[in-house]
């Protein structure tokens, strides 16, 4: 019988939080496999973001300040080391008379935001008002403008699944993880490719299934207890007109922050909504209640209406979120890492963001240097200047 081909770490989904986590250990000199369900990297809820590289302003509202200032570090690493994939874009918050958050608070929170970005703000003269994409000026006070970052979240997903390839990662595509067991203090891994079993070993499993966390993590024995979460639902859609003077930052009746944002060639992305979502996760897809109030956001600050005739695309995602009393927009966005502490290994990455994947990929390679110690060829373990 021939023998098993055996791995240091196997990491199960290949998202952006995968593909992290493979760049990173990769990089360390692991020996690494990637196990994703989907046909390519960045195919399940990484590719349905607002495809934003942000520190998250909103965020300081909640007093997330320590993941306001990780991801802004984090955004500016990127625009360093992916250049082409990720770009500084400037944004637009327009006040008006009706809005609830007045602009003295805005202005305070873009303060704080700047001094974590080094990047300042400002507040846009009337006498340019009217060059901001046809915006309906009736009743407003004030627009303010920053600097953030936008990018093709599969685009940049697959950019680093494959810099971990570069570095030593195996990928396996198509492949459905259906079960693990302990076998000679290893993981004894099986799943399912081309409709036929294979199996394989390994001293670590790293669960980084994203909406599938808790399903996938049923099927690891000894069964690791993971905190409640919550999938939140987030919907965008794509209309065929166009902005071009960068993304705006506006607010619904509900006071949630809504983007308008330029996309591809001549189309307008905007999202996203917040629900809670109890079904499968494979079944998420965008409500009409969801279309109809993000169209209803967007014509409430444009003068160029849009109807569903304009929509040419929409999709939802899923995030995962800790459980807690808190709504949707106050729930902390930071993201979660459940581990044991001897072999074989089990490290289980919850939520994060799309920004701070990289940040997020460190803290889980910390875990496992616990578990398995470092390999054995020395490597600075460093992903803060690979390019992509």
């Amino acid at each position: 019988m021939p023998k098993r081909p055996h791995y240091d770490i196997v990491i199960i989904g290949a998202g952006i939080q995968g593909a992290g986590v493979a760049q990173a250990t990769a990089a360390c000199g692991y020996k690494t496999l990637v196990l994703e369900k989907f046909p390519q990297a960045g195919m399940g809820t990484s590719c349905k973001s607002s495809k934003l590289i942000h520190g998250g302003l909103r965020y300081l509202e909640s007093g997330q300040f320590k993941l306001v200032k990780e991801c802004l570090l984090e955004r500016k690493r990127l625009l360093k080391n992916a250049p082409e994939l990720v770009k500084l874009t400037p944004f637009y918050i327009p006040v008006y008379t009706h809005s609830q958050r007045p602009a003295w608070l805005i202005w305070i929170g873009l303060l704080i935001y700047s001094v974590f970005s080094f990047k300042p703000f400002s507040i846009v003269k009337k006498s340019e008002w009217e060059t901001l994409d046809d915006l309906n000026l009736k009743n407003i006070k004030h627009i303010f403008k920053y600097y953030d970052a936008q990018t093709d979240d599969k685009k940049l997903t697959r950019a680093v699944i494959d810099s971990a390839k570069k570095l030593g990662a195996d990928v396996e595509y198509g492949s459905d993880f259906t079960a693990s067991q302990i076998h000679k203090k290893s993981h004894q891994v099986t799943y399912i490719k081309n409709s036929k079993p294979h199996t394989i070993t390994c001293q670590c499993i790293v669960n980084c299934t994203g909406p599938w966390i808790t399903s996938t993590q049923n099927k690891i024995s000894p069964l690791l207890q993971t905190p409640p979460v919550e999938l939140v639902a987030g919907t965008h859609i794509i209309i065929n007109q166009a902005i071009e003077q960068g993304i705006f930052y506006i607010e619904a009746e509900d006071k949630r922050a809504v983007f308008v944002m330029p996309w591809k060639e001549k189309m307008t992305l905007i999202g996203t909504t917040e629900r809670l979502f109890t079904g499968r996760a494979d079944d998420i897809a965008p409500t009409e209640d969801e279309i109809i109030y993000l169209l209803k956001t967007y014509n409430r600050y444009f003068n160029e209406q849009a109807t569903h005739d304009n929509i040419i695309d929409s999709f939802a995602g899923l995030r995962v979120l800790p459980a807690s009393s808190k709504s949707a927009f106050n729930k902390s966005r930071e993201s979660l890492i459940i581990h044991n502490s001897e072999l074989p290994g089990l490290v289980t990455l919850i939520g994060g963001k799309l920004t701070a994947y990289r940040a997020s990929s460190e803290d889980v390679l910390l875990q496992i240097k616990k578990i398995l110690g470092s390999p054995g060829k020395a490597k600075s373990c460093s992903t803060k200047n690979i390019k992509l």
